[in-house]
């Protein structure tokens, strides 16, 4: 009877430990889903989460990729302009060093015809006064002298003296051969009254490279009657017929 009673209650017992095992088990099972469940939602949204920031990251790398592009474009454009400008400003600089080379090189040609021209002209005044010296004595030089004196005079009549002062400059003749009394006392007289100086006195100097006639000199007014610059301006003019010719 006792052993059927303790096999009973071992029953019994066993019986509630089984039921309050299944008991737990269920519970944890429940649980554990239900966590699970929890974490699996947690992940989704992290997931969810993950996935829109990784559009907006997209988004935003296309955006900076698009201003990127555009600012690329606007630098290659700002470079094209600056190079342009650059080339522009060689290419300027470029013509203006050979337009001054030009110039120059036109300069120097009109220098040198220049230089040419008075060396010829100072040539051919010195073949005349050689041709005058072995063809003509003194005696007819000076006949042809004292007519180039007489001619510079009436040409003197005629000329305009109302913007010379001469009490700011001294009259100066220059003559291939002195002057006689009566050629100083008559060009006195003809620039005294041209010149409104009753009591002017002339400064003579004899330069015979003038070869005959005579130059004069108030100031900066130079009025050339030599027969040196008669042969220069005869040479010119000969000069500019050829030029002409050909």
């Amino acid at each position: 009877m006792l052993t059927l009673q303790f096999v009973f209650l071992q029953i019994v017992v066993f019986s509630v430990l089984v039921f309050l095992l299944k008991k737990m088990i269920s519970g944890d099972t429940e649980t554990n889903v239900k966590r699970l469940s929890a974490v699996y939602e947690e992940l989704v949204k992290k997931q969810r989460e993950l996935l829109e920031k990784n559009e907006m990251a997209e988004k935003e790398y296309q955006a900076k990729k698009e201003e990127a592009a555009v600012i690329a474009d606007k630098l290659s454009n700002q470079a094209l302009d600056k190079a342009r400008k650059k080339e522009e400003e060689i290419l300027k600089k470029a013509r203006g060093e050979a337009e001054e080379i030009i110039a120059k090189a036109f300069g120097s040609r009109d220098q040198l015809g220049h230089e040419i021209r008075v060396e010829v002209s100072k040539q051919a005044i010195d073949i005349m006064a050689e041709m005058l010296k072995k063809i003509f004595s003194v005696d007819t030089t000076k006949l042809i002298h004292g007519q180039f004196v007489r001619d510079f005079i009436k040409e003197i009549q005629g000329a305009d003296f109302s913007s010379v002062d001469v009490k700011e400059h001294q009259p100066v003749i220059r003559s291939a051969f002195a002057l006689t009394k009566e050629e100083k006392k008559e060009f006195e007289q003809v620039l005294g009254q041209k010149l409104n100086a009753p009591e002017l006195k002339l400064e003579e100097t004899v330069e015979e490279p003038l070869i005959a006639g005579v130059v004069l000199q108030i100031g900066t007014l130079l009025l050339d009657g030599s027969f040196a610059n008669t042969v220069q301006e005869a040479s010119v003019k000969l000069k500019e017929k050829f030029e002409y010719q050909a």
